[in-house]
Order: C-alpha cells, then structure tokens, then sequence
C-alpha cells in the first residue's frame, strides 16, 4: 500500500448497515462521488471491478477499479486497475478505503483515506501542489453524500 495522502472522517446519524448499502452499491456511487457519472459492475463482493466513467471538471474519462479487501459492515479498500485519465501512470499502490465504526445503533463514525506513492518528480510536485488537497476536498464531499443518503430527516 502506498502512503497516507488524505484522510477525513465523519460521524453520521444513521446505523452501520444503511452506510453500508450505500456504499456497496453501484446504483447510488455517481450520487455519493460527485466525480462519477455513471458505473457498471458489482461492489459487495471480494475482487468485484466496477467502471466508472468520470468526469473530473470538465476532462472525462474511464477508471476501473477492483475490491481488493471487504470486511462487510466494516471495510471496503479499491484500487485502480486501469484508466484513461492517467491516473494509474502517475500514482502507484493506489489504494481508496472506508472504515465504518458503530458508535451507537444509529451512530456511526465513517474515514475515507486514500493511500498512493507519486510515480515520478512531476507526481510528486503536483502531489505537494494541489492534488492532496483535492483528493482531500472529495472526500470531504463524499462523506457529506454519504449523510444526506442515510441519515433520517430530523
């Protein structure tokens, strides 16, 4: 796995398995990562790949990514198997998670962390310049999708 390059957290009123469906499902992922426009494939079991088409202000296009561990109701962890963008050239050992921790029955802390190693200098400076924060920014995005999915009108 490569390194800790962004990590946010939330805590959402709602059970673990209602998070969990959510995340699971390749119905709902272009309403939880903003970037995604649309996805095909299966994402609640060991070594599923799913297509995303994306689009990434303005240039778009393919990432596929597989299921490389699942602990149900606990953790999911992708990584990229290919795409069009450039991504896999530039990042190794790329790793996207989330980790569900039950607080209380309708209480539950979500992290999303990504995990990568820039390929080259020009990773590295783009990395140190902007894409940490961006990948930080969409996380931060996801996890509040993640609450407007799940949690109960007050």
């Amino acid at each position: 796995m490569g390194t800790l390059q962004a990590k946010n957290e939330m805590v959402i009123a709602a059970p673990i398995s209602s998070i969990w469906n959510v995340i699971t499902d390749i119905e709902t992922l272009h309403k939880v990562n903003p970037g995604v426009i649309s996805a095909k494939g299966r994402m609640n079991t060991l070594y599923d790949t799913r297509t995303c088409e994306i689009d990434n202000k303005g240039r778009k296009g393919t990432m596929v990514e597989k299921l490389v561990e699942l602990v149900p109701n606990q953790k999911t962890v992708w990584t990229i198997e290919s795409d069009t963008m450039g991504m896999s050239k530039m990042l190794r050992d790329t790793k996207f998670c989330f980790e569900l921790q039950k607080l209380g029955d309708e209480k539950t802390r979500v992290i999303s962390a990504t995990y990568y190693t820039p390929a080259n200098i020009v990773a590295k400076l783009m990395n140190t310049l902007m894409m940490k924060k961006m990948i930080g920014n969409a996380q931060q995005q996801i996890l509040e999708n993640i609450k407007a999915l799940t949690e109960k009108p007050q």
